[in-house]
């Protein structure tokens, strides 16, 4: 019997690939199922959980920057939060490999690469601030040319690294003299040109200030406040609207598995008027179709208590979101229908949440 498992295993033809030939395999597999491969062996484990061929497998969500009051310092301070809720952080959350000795703001981030300000002052000025584009894993950074123009504006970053090693900065300036503020100009930074593009909007896009915003198709996506969502070019060109499923106000949007996600509230009224959380996906981009992927009763995920949107994670069906004053970050598994509680991050957590996901590949763009 003994001898005859021997011989079959000896057939196996997996045990005659040799480690680089593994890697080579699983560098083609999306970060799911690189996750999962975790589980054949502990050779495998640890094969995957090398240093040298991190560079080369795809990363899956490590964790979130926040930013938390300080009881030493007149403003807040970012942190990072392991998916695992346990351990010390993955990256540095103080950032300190940047040449900035005072206030940091971590205000976006995309696909391994984190935009934050600083500012030197103890109030915090649209003039006075400073920006940088940085990889926490690796340490690199790159700091952005000043834009000379004082406004308030929302920032988000945008970066492909299957498509470029350069990322882009879109700076949307609001007229807060009007409520809600809305978009009247779009600022683009490149790092492949080193310059700023800039472009007048005469039609005016409301925008949502709160809502992530999701850079897939070479383009910016956020949600206005028309219930749809707008679309940028790198140029700040209006491409196109997106409506979305209701017209529902506190909705939320994030890529997942490739599609653009969308996620809310909706009332029941076949179900005595309860309310359900429901998540859609664009099935078509092009034409763009909505498909329903998910219901639940928000009473179940949310319990009765306030909520705020964390993120939907990049590789799989879960939704990850805050409940109470403390700020417990849970987790809801879609397919499972299964909670988690992760850990409590405490009522000094502002509610501003920015998934990071792993770049061990340096870029061109980013240098010291």
């Amino acid at each position: 019997m003994l001898k005859g498992r021997r011989s079959k295993r000896r057939r196996c033809p997996a045990y005659k690939l040799t480690d680089d030939l593994v890697v080579e395999i699983l560098s083609r597999l999306p970060a799911r199922s690189v996750c999962r491969f975790k589980c054949v062996s502990t050779t495998w484990r640890d094969l995957i959980a090398h240093p040298v061929h991190r560079k080369k497998l795809p990363q899956t969500l490590a964790g979130f920057f926040t930013q938390k009051e300080s009881d030493t310092v007149p403003w807040t301070v970012p942190q990072f939060t392991n998916l695992s809720g346990r351990g010390p952080p993955l990256v540095s959350p103080s950032l300190d490999f940047l040449p900035i000795e005072k206030r940091i703001f971590t205000m976006d981030t995309c696909n391994g690469l984190l935009l934050c300000a600083s500012s030197l002052g103890s109030q915090w000025d649209w003039s006075d601030l400073n920006y940088f584009v940085c990889n926490p894993t690796k340490k690199e950074w790159v700091a952005l040319p000043n834009s000379k123009l004082g406004q308030r504006r929302g920032l988000c970053l945008g970066f492909d690294p299957a498509v470029s090693s350069h990322f882009y900065v879109f700076e949307l300036y609001r007229d807060h003299d009007r409520f809600p503020p809305l978009l009247n100009g779009v600022q683009v930074y490149s790092s492949e040109t080193g310059e700023r593009v800039h472009k007048e909007h005469n039609d005016i896009i409301p925008c949502d200030s709160i809502s992530p915003s999701v850079f897939m198709n070479g383009c910016m996506h956020y949600l206005a406040d028309d219930h749809a969502i707008a679309v940028l070019d790198t140029r700040g060109k209006a491409r196109r609207s997106i409506p979305v499923p209701d017209d529902n106000d506190y909705g939320f949007i994030q890529q997942s598995q490739g599609r653009l996600h969308y996620a809310n509230y909706e009332e029941n009224d076949g179900n005595y008027g309860s309310t359900q959380l429901v998540v859609y996906v664009l099935e078509d981009y092009e034409n763009q179709v909505w498909k329903l992927k998910h219901r639940a009763e928000a009473s179940y995920v949310f319990g009765r208590t306030d909520f705020a949107w964390v993120a939907i994670h990049p590789d799989c069906n879960t939704i990850f979101y805050t409940v109470g004053t403390v700020r417990t970050l849970m987790s809801y598994d879609m397919d499972r229908r299964q909670l988690q509680e992760i850990c409590t991050l405490g009522e000094d957590t502002r509610d501003i949440y920015l998934p990071y996901v792993s770049l061990f590949s340096e870029s061109q763009a980013l240098h010291k």
